[in-house]
């Protein structure tokens, strides 16, 4: 009877919390540019901890130039440039509280030649703890302090659809969440009247 009810508490935990994980990572738009094309990048934030956000470093891929970060109210924004003189790194501080998520930008323009930029980034909590978005997408281990980067593809003529597929992967992945906690959470019930 005890292990029927944890089954379902954990079940109706999972339908909560598993939407919420799909929307857990630091995500950089657009996924798709042209060769050489002027444009601003987008770097949405979320913070899904119990503790304030207090600083997100982003790596600037090589090839990116001319990048110039949009001012923010509230955000203390500072660089850091390579040996050509371009700005390596962005770094914004100030906080975002639990629950909460943040969008930054910035322009730049994108390499003259097809490629792919891997936005690495790491994320800064008030308790001193960090969530590295440094591990490539292929791979599958995620945990609480390491996930998977966003990836831009700079092509020579990308494809007008681009941005409506990553927004139906998003909207499909979402479902998929709800789908594997509702199917949990149908069993759990299963097994508590059962145990009856």
């Amino acid at each position: 009877m005890k292990r029927a009810i944890i089954s379902g508490f954990l079940a109706v935990l999972s339908v909560i919390l598993l939407p919420a994980a799909a929307f857990a990572h630091v995500v950089v738009t657009p996924k798709e540019a042209s060769t050489a094309q002027r444009l601003i990048f987008n770097v949405s934030v979320p913070n899904e901890k119990a503790v304030a956000v207090t600083n997100l470093k982003l790596l600037i891929p090589d090839g990116i130039t001319d990048v110039t970060p949009t001012s923010k109210d509230g955000w203390n924004i500072t660089t850091t440039k390579n040996t050509n003189g371009e700005i390596a790194s962005i770094s914004w501080a100030g906080t975002i509280p639990t629950g909460e998520r943040q969008d930054f930008s910035f322009s730049a323009q994108a390499p003259a030649r097809a490629t792919e930029l891997d936005w690495k980034a790491y994320q800064t909590y008030a308790d001193g703890s960090a969530v590295h978005w440094d591990q490539a997408p292929t791979n599958d281990h995620e945990s609480e302090d390491a996930g998977p980067y966003s990836v831009t593809k700079v092509t020579d003529s990308p494809s007008e659809t681009s941005g409506k597929n990553s927004d139906n992967q998003a909207s499909s992945d979402i479902w998929g969440a709800y789908a594997i906690a509702g199917l949990a959470l149908v069993v759990s019930i299963g097994a508590f009247i059962c145990k009856k």
